[in-house]
């Protein structure tokens, strides 16, 4: 009976915050953008984390690394890393991601501030980290 407690407690623990209705709007607008039915399957089944991600903080993202380095060229948020995608409220993101550039692939972490209301970017900070070995 404890085991059972303390699972559904540790689910409980690890449930996101609820999407704002604007969030879920851009989310639902840009997923019926996706050609394959799979695919919007597949994207409406992500995490909100993940769907924050992709479909709101990503596009902030690219020119916020290039302010740090212009060659910049492509930006993943996530990793395959479990927990590489926090969303801490329905208006804050936090993670790790890459940026590629003419050199390779570049690890760092971000904090993405969300306005719930309007679902628009804030701010976009990056902090890099060291390379991968």
């Amino acid at each position: 009976m404890l085991v059972a407690l303390a699972s559904v407690a540790q689910a409980a623990n690890n449930q996101e915050p609820a999407l704002s209705a604007a969030e879920k709007e851009v989310v639902a607008r840009q997923i019926a953008t996706l050609r394959a039915p799979a695919d919007r399957t597949l994207a409406a089944n992500w995490s909100n984390a993940k769907k924050v991600a992709e479909w709101i903080c990503r596009p902030a993202a690219l020119p916020a690394v290039r302010k740090q380095d212009q060659r910049a060229g492509r930006v993943v948020l996530g990793t395959d890393e479990l927990k590489s995608l926090t969303l801490e409220t329905n208006g804050r993101l936090t993670g790790s991601g890459l940026f590629r550039t003419v050199h390779g692939w570049t690890d760092f972490n971000f904090a993405c501030e969300v306005n719930p209301e309007t679902a628009k970017v804030i701010s976009f900070q990056i902090m890099p980290r060291p390379a991968h070995p």
